[in-house]
């Protein structure tokens, strides 16, 4: 129901992933025909965001915004984004590498901000994933979030599980070749389809 692209500067990164990073910039100027493209097809669109520009461009232009859990204990990039989307009523999806109470959601009660466990290993063995999304559910669920998974394994299996879990939202990095940079915690068109089948029946 939703895609999301990266919204990111190669120089974000450390400098040893700067080159192969700057081949998958997304390039700002596009993210309206990105949004109409997506709406053309009945998807949300939305952008994970690493800095100021980001995070004004793609409230403007999108959907939605995303946090990436590699941006957990960024307070700056956080407060930007959670005041942009206040100014702009959008929801914020934020991925978190460990468990969370509800102090971000209950600062911000008019927001819509849903919490997504992720674990920035790419791939992640799907051992780790499933084991750590039970704990993350089972925290969610103590804590009455609004819970989904972000998913950087091999398989889909950690998000059917998801799924059955409860989760009310699913992430899972998409792929269009096998030598795709990202194709080793992604899925091909046909498993993408798959999952989704899958996930739909929880």
């Amino acid at each position: 129901s939703h895609v999301k692209i990266q919204c990111f500067r190669a120089e974000h990164f450390p400098e040893w992933a700067q080159a192969e990073k700057r081949k998958v910039e997304f390039p700002r100027a596009r993210l309206g025909e990105f949004a109409r493209l997506a709406h053309a097809y009945g998807l949300a669109a939305g952008a994970s965001v690493f800095d100021a520009e980001a995070v004004e461009l793609c409230a403007r232009e999108l959907d939605f915004l995303k946090l990436a859990a590699r941006e957990a204990s960024n307070h700056t990039l956080i407060y930007k984004t959670l005041k942009a989307a206040q100014a702009t009523r959008k929801p914020v999806y934020r991925s978190v590498p460990f468990c969370v109470g509800r102090g971000l959601v209950s600062a911000w009660p008019d927001l819509k901000i849903v919490t997504l466990h992720a674990r920035p290993q790419y791939p992640t063995p799907m051992l780790t994933a499933i084991l750590e999304l039970w704990l993350f559910s089972r925290y969610a669920k103590k804590y009455e979030i609004e819970w989904g998974h972000s998913s950087h394994s091999r398989s889909d299996l950690d998000c059917v599980l998801a799924a059955h879990l409860g989760a009310s939202v699913i992430e899972k990095h998409f792929a269009l070749a096998a030598d795709d940079p990202e194709a080793r915690h992604s899925l091909l068109p046909a498993q993408f389809k798959r999952m989704v089948d899958r996930c739909q029946t929880h």
